[in-house]
């Protein structure tokens, strides 16, 4: 290839590359001006009539008479809900797209083996789910991506996404590590919750004394039962820094992990949780947030005899963050239905207010993202979504949802289908040949 010719092929690439940056750079330099909605920021009371200003994927007023940017986009928002965006807090979005099939299905291994703390969601995770527009359509905004547990008690590194289903769409990697106990966790190690705990508090020891001095660890005789890369992953819930997400029920069980919590000074998430109202106050004591189905009130196991529909109310009661959760085989496919058991929540005594911030402030401050996303206020990333109506009303539906301050097409699989066969007639081609309207 000469030199001219070479000149000009890498001048068209970077042109290409410019552009793509271009293109990029000016999705999120967009303007938008949320108008006239009954405003709910969770940090404060509700503005009637209120305005949401968006500038470079951030929000930058919050108020109310507030004139729209001569450049915005303008969403009228008169008679319209406008909330921050949802947040599911443990989900497998990204992991799974057809449960029963293992080929689509990365959270959990087929056979029940996995390699334990060391797995990470990030490597598993697939922006381009056909599962995340249906979500996103539903007004969910953010979600944790979390494998689950094999036969070890841990399942890996969960992580934080949003739901643009952009390439680069994980926000926070590592931002929680797995642990099923319980009757899970018995049926993981010897068969009973003696033995789980006592597997556990063997890794916790040999993850600090790792943490302490890598080499020396490595050089001295030890037990080959730890795996190194397992117990490097544990470094950061030692420390302190990295949330452990404990799938755990029952009251006595959750009783030992604010033991466990105590002892090692550990950052504690209790997931599922049915009988955690029992020991509501401490819980609250220890600084330990619950992420809950709000649903579950028949026990399906001997940890579920205490199980209410007024969990959620009564924690909160109590005290204790609280979060909602889909059901197990709904965590991929049914986020938008958090709406539908928060209000469930609200009818069995959970406020309105407590069950808003459940599905949005909550999970922020869960995962240390508070200071960015949850609420409505100047600065924070502008996640926000517009409802026609009462967002736990089970017939409201978004109207706009924005994510890093961009609006997000609503459009996805299931409504393209519903376009699709709406009209039953003949026609000139039978309805597989037919597009999209």
């Amino acid at each position: 290839m000469s030199s001219t010719m070479m000149k000009s092929t890498m001048k068209s690439v970077l042109l290409g590359v410019s552009a793509c940056v271009a293109m990029s750079a000016s999705a999120f330099a967009q303007t938008v001006a949320i108008m006239n909605g009954d405003v709910h920021t969770i940090s404060g009371n509700v503005i009637e009539d209120g305005d949401v200003i968006i500038r470079n994927g951030r929000i930058a007023q919050v108020g109310a008479d507030l004139t729209a940017p001569s450049d915005a986009t303008v969403i009228d928002a008169s008679g319209k809900v406008v909330t921050p965006g949802l947040f599911a807090p443990y989900s497998s979005i990204g992991l799974v797209e057809i449960g029963a099939d293992q080929e689509s299905n990365d959270s959990y291994p087929e056979g029940g083996f996995s390699l334990g703390a060391a797995l990470d969601a990030t490597d598993a995770y697939n922006p381009s789910s056909t599962l995340i527009p249906i979500n996103r359509a539903g007004g969910i905004t953010r979600a944790l991506s979390t494998p689950s547990a094999g036969d070890t008690l841990f399942g890996g590194n969960a992580a934080v996404i949003d739901m643009s289903g952009r390439v680069n769409s994980i926000m926070k990697p590592a931002a929680a590590q797995v642990l099923v106990m319980g009757y899970g966790g018995a049926a993981r190690a010897g068969d009973t919750r003696m033995g789980s705990w006592l597997v556990l508090r063997e890794y916790l020891d040999e993850a600090r004394s790792y943490r302490a001095n890598p080499n020396d660890y490595v050089r001295r005789p030890h037990e080959g039962r730890f795996l190194v890369s397992d117990l490097k992953a544990l470094g950061p819930v030692i420390a302190g820094e990295q949330p452990l997400l404990v799938r755990i029920d029952g009251a006595n069980d959750i009783r030992k992990l604010i033991e466990l919590k105590n002892t090692y000074s550990l950052r504690v998430i209790v997931v599922g949780g049915s009988e955690a109202w029992r020991v509501g106050d401490a819980l609250q004591a220890a600084n330990i947030p619950v992420i809950l189905d709000p649903l579950v009130n028949l026990p399906s196991q001997f940890e579920d005899l205490s199980a209410t529909l007024e969990n959620a109310a009564r924690l909160h009661a109590a005290g204790v963050k609280i979060a909602f959760y889909n059901p197990p085989g709904f965590g991929a496919h049914n986020l938008r239905a958090l709406t539908q058991q928060a209000g469930n929540a609200v009818a069995e005594g959970l406020p309105h207010d407590a069950a808003m911030a459940a599905l949005t402030i909550n999970p922020a401050e869960m995962f240390g993202l508070a200071s960015r996303l949850g609420t409505l206020e100047a600065g924070k990333i502008a996640d926000v979504v517009v409802w026609d109506g009462d967002p736990l009303e089970v017939t409201t539906q978004p109207e706009a949802v924005l994510i890093d301050g961009v609006v997000q097409d609503l459009g996805n699989r299931q409504n393209a289908l519903m376009k699709r066969y709406r009209d039953l007639s003949r026609g000139d081609l039978p309805h597989a040949y037919r597009g999209g309207e």
